[in-house]
């Protein structure tokens, strides 16, 4: 039950995250959205996370709970749908999902070098 609770509080913490990170960055920009950000946030944490020495319970809170209310693949899914530029829904959802591949690798190199 301790763990439902840690990953419920940590999805709240993680969706108010992209809320924010949604209403501050440009409605209408055409490049970067704020779901891609968030998206290829969480991978590069994910990524630093993968490389630590974590205990169940504070991976479930952070990983699971924090990353998992942040990051969103419904969304990213139906952000792809509504592209026309940067080569179109494709396009779109290359970018997205090889951008997060990048931030994943890289948060694993500075989780390595610099991890707790």
């Amino acid at each position: 039950m301790t763990n439902f609770l840690l990953a419920a509080l940590g999805a709240g913490i993680g969706a108010a995250l992209r809320y924010l990170v949604i209403v501050i960055w440009p409605l209408r920009s055409r490049q970067f959205t704020a779901i891609f950000i968030v998206n290829v946030v969480g991978a590069l944490i994910m990524g630093y996370f993968s490389q630590q020495v974590m205990t169940n319970t504070a991976f479930t809170f952070w990983g699971v709970g924090v990353l998992g209310g942040l990051t969103t693949f419904s969304t990213m899914m139906t952000q792809s749908r509504q592209q026309n530029g940067m080569g179109g829904q494709l396009g779109y959802l290359f970018l997205q999902v090889g951008f997060g591949l990048v931030a994943f690798a890289l948060g694993m190199i500075l989780g390595t070098r610099f991890g707790l």
